[in-house]
Formats: C-alpha cells, structure tokens, sequence
C-alpha cells in the first residue's frame, strides 16, 4: 500500500495528464444545466438567448436509458436439469444483489445503480464506481455498489488491468467525523470541506485526506483484484497525435459530441431574433426640440399616451432594423444539423401525420445511433459489477446472502443462494433492451410460428429463453404442464371446479361437484378393474387357475409351488396361446362346395357301387 504522500502524488500527476477531459466534462455540464448565454463582449446591452435543447435532448436519452429493461443471464448450454437450476440460481443471485444495492443507495438519497450509469454515460461520456461485499460486525453481508462521478476518479493500469485507482471529492468536517471518526479541521481557504482520497489497489484499501492524514487505516477489500469498475463511452480508442496533442478529451465522449459548438451558435441566431422583437415592441424614437435637450417624461409606446410638445418639437421613429435575407435559411440549417446530431423531433412525439410501420423503424434506428453507445457502455459496467462481486463471494470469505427479488419470468424469489452454486454457475451475459418504438406482439408472433409444423424450428426451450427474453424456461415449462394438468381430464377439471365454488362460499354447488367427483372416481374405478381382469384373463392358458397355478395346485414344470430350474413359476412366453403372444389367430379355412342336410349325398360326389346300384332298385352284392 503506497503511503498518503505517494497517494497524493499519483493522484496528481494522473489529473495533469487527463487536466482536457475534465475541462470537457465541466463544459458538457454547463450545456446540460442550461447557464445563460452571454456571448461575446460585444454583445452586452443587448437581448441574450438560452436554448433549452441541451438539456431536453439529454433528459430524453437519459429516459431511455434508466427505463431499459437490464437482464441478467447465465447461458444454459448444459442439458441436465440440475445444473440448469444452478445457473438459474446464479441468475438470481446477481438479480438480489442488485436490487440491494439500489436499496442502500436509497436510503442514501442516491438514484439507483442504473440511473445514475444513465446519467454519468450520457453527459460525461465514463462510467466508474466501486463493487464490494462487506462483512459486517454481526457476520452479515452488505452489498456496497456505488457509482462514482468519472469527473473526479483518477486511477493507474497495469499489464493485467486497473493497478489502482482512486475517487477524491471533498467532504464537511461533520462528514468525515460520521464516517471515519476522524476530526479534521480544513484549512482556511477550503472552509467549504476537505478534500478524501478513497484509494484502492489490489489488496488494500485506504482513506486519507488531503494534508496526509489517514482517515481509515489500510484494510484488506476481500477482492482478488480491484474493486472498481470504470470504462468508456464509444467506439473510439484512445490515439496519440502531434499535431493535436492532447488528445484525452476525445477518448469517451458525451452525447453532446456532435453539437457541442452548434448550441453557440444556435443561441446567438436565436438571441438577433429575439433582439429583433423586441424593437418591433418597443422602437427607437427620435425627438427634437430647439436646443435638443427635450427629454419624454411618458412613455410613448404606450397604448393611449399622450405627450405634451412645443413649438418646434417633434417626435420621429427610427425605423425598425431589418436581420440579413439568407438568416431564416441558415437558422434553419443550424437547427438542422443539430438535429442530425442529437435526436430526431419525431423522438419527442412532433409527427404531425401518421407513419407507416418503415419510417416509424427509420426513426428508430435514428434514436439507436445516439442511444446504443451509452447502452453499450451500460452493459460493460453491469458485466463488471457482476464479475466483480461473484469472484468475491465464491471465495467463501463471506457468509451465505439471503437475497429477493423479481427474476425475468417476473416470478419472486426469496432464496439463501451458497458461493458454491455461484461458484459452479456458467458465465454471466448481460442485455439491455431500451424502450424505443417497436411492435412488442412481433416477438410472440415469431415465437408461435418457431413453433409449429409437424417439426417444430425451435425448442420450446429455446424460444423462451432466446426469442422471449424470459429467464426460468424450466419453471415456465412446468407451469405450462400444472395448467394442462388441471384440463386434461374430466376428473381434474371437475376437482378444480368444486375447490372454486368452494372458495367463492357456493357450497350448494361445490355439492354438486363433489358429487359428479364420486361418481367419476366410481366410474375411473370400474374402468380399472375391467382392463385388470382383460389383463390377467390374457395371461392365463384356458388350463389355468388365477395366479398361473395348474388345477389342482401344482406349478408348471415342477412340484407344487416349486419353480422349475430356479425360474419363476408359471408358464414360459413361448406356451401361452398365440393370440396372448401376440401373434394373430389363423383364418379358417371354408369348406368347398354347398351345405346339404344330413343323409344326403353331396352335389357333383361319386357315388359307391353299393349306392348307385340302391338308387336303380338293385340290392347289391349278398341283397
């Protein structure tokens, strides 16, 4: 741990360095809160304009930020249940984690987590805070995620990431007693507070004011790295250049990017117009008397005045002052531009007509190109909140968390959730879906047609993981089957209906119901004892008694209830009759020829020598 000399030095030497960005930072915040317009010194005396378009376009983007939907998923590529729970237990304890973070920082008047990432990644264009678990003096646990203003974090990179880093801003007496138990009295010229260097590095972490004093002790942070989570905002990299110099003010840049010099001069057009009507109020005038020293005690503007003149005094307007021809064309290309830099105004609800389902996506990838940067952002601070406090608690240096809150399939959970399920869970993907225009019944609409066909495109699994956003598709599976199990068959659906009428105080018809209930199960019964008896009459040779024994008690193939050669009593497969194998009865075989009576010879047979000679009245031989 460097000593608070060493601390102060790092600190001071990492603001030289980056002494333009923070410039940029404090001008991109008089843009958002909207300081006056006081142009240049050649315009005082005359009317000043202020444009609220800064601040407007921000507390749009920051909207759509802060109300984006933040999923949090662990990918379920294993196909056993078992761990799928695991990682479905992961989810939810980052889940929990985050709501109690945004929990303490409400007690502390604070916006939550995502708000405040909103606000820091749209108007200063970074993102930082820290990320720690706490033991508290009872054993607990406390979730300490803070997100800190990227204005006033200084930090160091070594070959494997952040080396250290450090958040200085300046705290009252009272304060810095409160939380440290510390009295620092300030010097005389900063009576407004004191500034506290919070210092982290990769073991420790350290509390010392400005004058060197230690506030908090050096103290292990549980972490096995530091605990603090920074980045920044848009695609570029930071570059070295010559002819610029320094070019750190360029590397994460606010919304305000492509308008920044625009609003100048947007407000001084807009402030000639306003000087214009005014004078169109209230006109110059020329008056004239023979010494040229008559002054008007009234206003002549007003409706109904009346001055009082003498001989050889008059009173002549000036004339109105006219602003150039091309300036409502070149007003209209600034507000233009500025357009194209910030938000379309179909953004803020400024369609005069309807829009078809093409432009109203048009418009919306125009909402994207300003929006998707900061999400993007978003989602790299909460990947590392997350990574940062799982590869804490894993460590089991922590007590298990007792933790609640609403999943993605909007199903609350109250659950202890041990390190070694976060430990053994997969790898944590986050998402942000930012309310912009959209048809929401398409995603359902792509979900039921995956889904049918005699081979469906798609596991149910999958679509309502992948394609529905939800989070337990296990647990919306068995809900699914709970529904078609209380449907599926008249006995189910006649209990459901009895327990309703019951619940709602009907009990005549719950009555009713139970007794359509005990006539089914009467009946259910019946219907088994049938397929019982069918069943055991199939197994039994027309020899047998029930049971497989032969008449008079003996078992087959050995003595009276002996199994033969050590096998089970009873028949083999191979002796039962051919329609009990299985295999069907054979097809008679009709007899040739018609049916006659008995005693009479059949058509077209040869008769006997006995026979033909009875049937010509000649006995045969020996008659």
């Amino acid at each position: 741990m460097p000593t608070p000399e060493q601390i102060i030095n790092l600190v001071s030497d990492h603001e030289d360095k980056t002494e333009s960005l923070r410039e940029r930072m404090d001008t991109d915040y008089d843009l958002f809160r909207l300081n006056n317009y006081t142009g240049d010194d050649e315009n005082d005396g005359f009317q000043k304009y202020t444009s609220n378009e800064p601040r407007t376009f921000a507390s749009k983007v920051i909207t759509l930020l802060s109300n984006a939907t933040l999923m949090i998923r662990v990918p379920q590529d294993r196909k056993y249940r078992d761990e799928r729970e695991i990682s479905n237990d992961k989810e939810r304890f980052l889940i929990g984690i985050l709501k109690s973070a945004d929990e303490r920082l409400l007690k502390r008047l604070l916006q939550p987590v995502q708000e405040q990432l909103a606000w820091y990644t749209a108007i200063r264009g970074w993102y930082a805070g820290r990320a720690l678990l706490v033991k508290e003096e009872d054993g607990s646990t406390c979730v300490d995620i803070t997100p800190w203003d990227p204005r006033n974090v200084y930090w160091g990179l070594g070959k494997d990431g952040l080396k250290w880093a450090c958040y200085r801003i300046k705290k009252t007496q009272d304060e810095i007693k409160d939380d440290y138990g510390v009295e620092v009295i300030p010097a005389a010229e900063e009576e407004d507070g004191t500034y506290v260097y919070d210092f982290y590095d990769e073991k420790e972490n350290t509390v010392i004011s400005d004058d060197g004093v230690r506030l908090k002790k050096a103290t292990p942070h549980g972490s096995p790295s530091v605990p603090v989570f920074i980045g920044a905002v848009g695609g570029m990299p930071p570059l070295q250049s010559e002819d610029i110099g320094d070019t750190s003010e360029d590397y994460g840049e606010s919304i305000y990017q492509a308008d920044r010099e625009l609003y100048e001069t947007h407000n001084f057009n807009m402030s000639v117009m306003k000087e214009m009507a005014n004078r169109s109020l209230k006109q110059g005038i020329k008056v004239r008397s023979p010494d040229g020293s008559k002054t008007l005690e009234e206003n002549p503007h007003l409706a109904g005045s009346e001055v009082a003149l003498g001989q050889g005094e008059d009173i002549e307007p000036l004339g109105l002052l006219e602003v150039a021809k091309e300036m409502g064309a070149f007003l209209a290309l600034t507000q233009g531009e500025m357009q194209r830099g910030a938000l379309p105004h179909s953004a803020y609800g400024e369609i005069p007509f309807s829009l078809s389902g093409f432009a109203i996506n048009s418009l919306r990838q125009g909402v994207e190109t300003v929006v998707q940067p900061c999400i993007k952002s978003i989602i790299n601070a909460y990947s590392q909140i997350c990574n940062l406090i799982t590869d804490q608690y894993k460590t089991g240096y922590f007590a298990p968390m007792q933790l609640n809150g609403q999943d993605r399939s909007r199903e609350w959970f109250n659950d202890e959730i041990t390190p070694e399920v976060v430990g053994e869970g997969g790898l944590i993907v986050v998402e942000m879906l930012p309310s912009l225009p959209q048809d929401e019944p398409a995603k359902y609409q792509m979900a039921q047609f995956a889904r049918q066909g005699e081979i469906p495109l798609l596991s149910d699994r999958f679509i309502r993981e992948e394609v529905l956003g939800l989070q337990d598709a296990d647990l919306i599976d068995d809900g699914v089957k709970e529904q078609l199990s209380e449907r599926s068959t008249p006995l189910a659906a006649t209990y459901n209906l009895m327990q309703s009428a019951e619940r709602r105080g009907r009990d005549d018809m719950a009555a009713i119901y139970f007794g359509e209930l005990q006539a089914l199960m009467i009946q259910k019964q019946m219907e088994l004892q049938q397929l019982q008896m069918a069943a055991m009459g199939m197994a039994q040779g027309p020899n047998m008694q029930p049971g497989g024994a032969m008449p008079g008690g003996a078992m087959p193939g050995g003595g009276p209830g002996q199994p033969p050669n050590g096998r089970q009593p009873g028949f083999p497969p191979q002796t039962l009759p051919r329609p009990a194998q299985g295999v069907p009865a054979p097809t008679p075989v009709p007899q040739a020829g018609p049916l006659v009576p008995q005693g009479m010879p059949r058509p077209g047979a040869q008769l006997t020598e006995e026979e033909r000679l009875s049937r010509i009245g000649l006995s045969g031989p020996g008659g």
